[in-house]
């Protein structure tokens, strides 16, 4: 075996600091770019401004993503991939109640848990949901470029899906679940100035934020069992 020598340490804490400070410096960097990109666009940012934001060197961006392209990229990549995380534990609980076959007070209670964790996670980020937002209005190419993952709300309704079909409950496609959670989630936070609040509904307070909740529940609920009566 191999022993360091004196001079070994040194070296080996000075290497330890730089990917410290690199990693650092490129955190900082990304979270620089989601709020600029978030606010202006992707046209709106220049590099050099993301680097002001970051407090760092004008040219520090260009050494770790080279162009804003991939800048942006890199960007994207990590935003979506915190949203899958975070989508993936709200989603739990209804995986778990399709993997034990609960009855539906316990479903209800599951999708429950899982809108109320969904809405929660885009309130306390709602620059993801502006980059979303610009992405559409924009074509949406760049996000159709840049590798994201975005399955678990897919994974979570088909799981529920199966069991429904095992225990004879009736059948729905995945694809209108899926669409019907964000209509009534993702659509609502992204428009929480616009028809949420000609509505007089402020997602911020709890007594709208549990009516919008049993709301998105009551839908859902009707769309999983299908012809069965969707009551608890």
């Amino acid at each position: 075996m191999t022993r360091a020598t004196p001079t070994d340490a040194p070296a080996a804490d000075a290497r330890t600091a730089r990917i410290r400070d690199a990693d650092r410096s490129r955190e900082a960097i990304l979270d620089a770019a989601e709020g600029l990109f978030a606010s202006r666009g992707y046209d709106g940012v220049a590099l050099a401004e993301v680097a002001a934001a970051a407090g760092l060197s004008r040219g520090t961006p260009s050494y770790f993503f080279g162009a804003k392209a991939g800048l942006y990229a890199a960007m994207l990549e990590r935003a979506f991939g915190r949203r899958e995380q975070a989508v993936r534990q709200a989603c739990a609980p209804v995986v778990e109640w399709a993997q034990r076959d609960g009855d539906r007070a316990a479903l209800r209670r599951a999708l429950t848990r899982m809108t109320s964790d969904y809405l929660g996670f885009l309130i306390a980020h709602p620059a993801f949901v502006s980059l979303v937002m610009r992405e559409g209005l924009d074509g949406g190419q760049r996000l159709r470029e840049t590798p994201h993952e975005s399955q678990a709300m897919g994974a979570m309704f088909a799981a529920v899906d199966r069991s429904a079909r095992r225990r004879r409950l009736g059948s729905f496609r995945v694809g209108d679940a899926v669409l019907l959670l964000l209509g009534l989630t993702f659509a609502a936070v992204a428009n929480r100035d616009t028809y949420m609040a000609r509505l007089d509904l402020d997602l911020g307070q709890a007594v709208d934020m549990r009516r919008h909740v049993a709301l998105v529940v009551d839908q859902l609920m009707a769309l999983i069992l299908g012809n069965a009566k969707a009551q608890t």
